[in-house]
């Protein structure tokens, strides 16, 4: 065995770093601070995943076909991480494609925690237009004080 096989053989994960991330990927709030991802592939359709939480966010109340669909993307997703995880599991991967499999799974858990949330009504945005354009106005506002209070008057 020259020595370029056993660098490519040391990009491989081990069992013991395998197991670290499996077993990460059932720590509790694994999904906090992951990404929704922008675009998912599901049953070959191209589902735009962050639009559409957002839509859901910002939408008063949801029809009963729309909590349907959406516990219906709900299925599938976890189908497809449970896909992902049995790879993870079992597959020889490198460093980078088992974080990259990790971090793919753990932001599909985290849709499916928003998607859940959305469903349920748990989720809505709290302020309206005048509220948010009130607060933006009030931070411009300060801004303009605090840009001031620095400058020398000059008389």
């Amino acid at each position: 065995m020259n020595t370029e096989e056993s660098v490519k053989l040391d990009d491989y994960i081990s069992l013991e770093e395998r197991e670290h991330l499996l077993n990460g990927l059932h720590r509790y709030l694994i999904w906090v601070g992951e990404k929704v991802p922008d675009e998912v592939m599901v049953n070959g359709k191209n589902i735009k995943l962050h639009e559409l939480i957002w839509r859901c966010i910002h939408k008063k109340e949801l029809s009963e076909q729309e909590k349907a669909r959406l516990l219906e993307l709900v299925n599938l997703l976890e189908t497809k991480a449970k896909r992902d995880e049995e790879v993870l599991s079992k597959t020889l991967l490198t460093r980078e494609e088992a974080k990259r499999l990790y971090n793919e799974i753990a932001s599909f858990i985290r849709a499916i925690m928003d998607l859940r949330d959305c469903e349920a009504g748990r989720v809505r945005l709290t302020e309206s237009k005048d509220e948010i354009k009130q607060k933006v106005d009030d931070a411009r506002r300060w801004v303009g004080f605090l840009k001031n209070v620095g400058k020398k008057d000059s008389l």
